[in-house]
């Protein structure tokens, strides 16, 4: 199944790392925490909007712990793998029916509020 990246680029932190540095704080560490903690949250929109037949699609959900330095870190918010291989449809597809609830788009939408 072909991946589909969203990436998010956050600017002009240059004046809060240096001010963390002033406080010896740890930018890595701190940054890291923030990331996932962001992460957690829009994933847990996502889960509100995700559609439900089995529950397998939903409960496919991961977030990777973040990775890199506070130059390029990075985290991910998945759905899919081998219970749910049909996540990218299921996410593309605005014509698809969900009679049980939820939607297409279902993690760029909060992703991008």
């Amino acid at each position: 199944m072909p991946e589909k990246w969203i990436n998010m680029t956050v600017t002009k932190v240059e004046p809060i790392i240096k001010d963390l540095k002033k406080l010896n704080i740890d930018i890595d560490r701190a940054l890291a925490e923030a990331l996932f903690t962001t992460a957690h949250q829009i994933a847990g929109k996502a889960d509100e909007l995700v559609p439900v037949d089995t529950g397998a699609l939903k409960s496919s959900q991961d977030v990777t712990m973040p990775k890199g330095t506070s130059k390029t870190m990075s985290s991910r918010i998945t759905y899919g793998g081998p219970s749910a291989a049909y996540a990218l449809e299921v996410h593309e597809n605005k014509e698809m029916n969900h009679p049980r609830g939820g939607q297409a788009k279902f993690l760029e939408e909060p992703f991008l509020a």
